[in-house]
């Protein structure tokens, strides 16, 4: 299938860990008076999320993906569709794009999906163990590494805002634990859960945007706080889109955005 990009596909938003798919309305809103493409939430809720610490598996996920995706494209008439996924649902992107089967079914959503753009998403991690989903992580590095698909347009976003301090105040404490998780090395630059380096997915278009935290709090800017965040990223990726590609999958030149930031950063 061609790759197209029209005012017609739909954009579906795929929420990460913990999540309700209330939480990412305000998003959704952005995103729709931005791109003037209708804008779809996937309904992966709170309890959905709970059930992967207990049976260590996206099974149950990736099928409610499957049947978002077909939704949206029945819906508004399109071949396709643009992820939008926070956190670990791109990790949830990405296996669905695969072409290997995952708990004994295959979702071949590369065939289905223009692009994917990931917000504070792990993209690899050291260690398997179900808690932050570090096996599925692993998982969908191992099976289907950087950007793999050479007819989706990757983009990943990463926040630049907490350097994780084990002597620090509380965001400081927790940063260095999550980024020691992941990462196995706690002193470095995140968004609070994801270690810089570990936000970026080889192979796409690298955003980097200071001061983004990792999840929507009112006191905190995140990916989606504003129009004016939100237009950030997606003006970057939509520019992107329609750039003619520069590799093949994996091989493709990685190329990365730095966005200046008023917010104050820790020299």
């Amino acid at each position: 299938m061609t790759t197209s990009f029209t005012k017609q596909t739909p954009i579906l938003i795929v929420g990460g860990f913990g999540s309700n798919p209330s939480l990412y309305e305000p998003l959704r809103n952005y995103l729709a008076d931005l791109s003037g493409q209708p804008v779809f939430i996937t309904p992966i809720n709170r309890w959905d999320w709970a059930q992967v610490v207990v049976f260590d598996s996206y099974a149950s996920l990736l099928d409610k993906l499957d049947r978002a995706v077909h939704q949206a494209m029945t819906t508004t008439g399109s071949q396709q569709v643009t992820l939008v996924a926070h956190s670990a649902g791109g990790v949830l992107a990405r296996i669905f794009l695969g072409d290997q089967p995952y708990r004994q079914r295959v979702y071949s959503g590369y065939r289905r999906v223009n692009m994917l753009i990931t917000l504070g998403t792990p993209q690899r991690a050291v260690r398997d163990g179900r808690i932050g989903g570090l096996s599925q992580i692993r998982w969908a590095e191992q099976h289907y590494p950087g950007a793999y698909w050479s007819q989706v347009r990757y983009v990943s976003v990463i926040g630049r805002s907490i350097f994780g301090d084990p002597d620090g105040p509380p965001p400081e404490r927790g940063a260095y634990q999550s980024y020691r998780l992941i990462s196995g090395e706690g002193a470095q630059w995140g968004d609070g859960v994801v270690p810089l380096e570990y936000g970026l997915l080889p192979g796409s278009l690298q955003i980097v945007i200071p001061g983004l935290r990792h999840d929507p709090r009112p006191d905190r800017l995140w990916y989606g706080s504003s129009r004016a965040t939100v237009a950030i990223w997606w003006q970057a990726a939509t520019a992107f889109a329609v750039t003619p590609p520069t590799g093949i999958g994996y091989n493709q030149t990685e190329a990365q955005v730095t966005v200046a930031s008023a917010v104050g950063q820790r020299a």
